[in-house]
């Protein structure tokens, strides 16, 4: 399991093994083409009720949930697996 708090302070808990996943690769890379892929990385890699949680998060007082927030959130959580993942 991985653990951590990205820079905003949403803490996460991920399945180690859900990093090693062509499917959420190849999602990866789609979303630069379609942005619309980034809702099925963070269900790959959050899971649903996470997922929930990182919207609470960063839920304005409008009810919105900045897409821009979103994918900074997800780009940290890739971020600090990566050096959690190395020895």
């Amino acid at each position: 399991m991985m653990c951590g708090k990205t820079k905003s302070g949403f803490e996460y808990s991920i399945d180690s093994n859900v990093m090693d996943n062509m499917e959420l690769l190849d999602a990866v890379a789609e979303i630069d083409s379609n942005p619309l892929a980034l809702s099925k990385v963070l269900k790959m890699v959050l899971g649903e009720e996470e997922r929930k949680a990182l919207y609470d998060h960063l839920r304005q007082e409008d009810g919105r949930v900045p897409v821009k927030a979103v994918s900074e959130e997800i780009t940290d959580i890739f971020t600090s697996s990566g050096k959690n993942g190395k020895n």
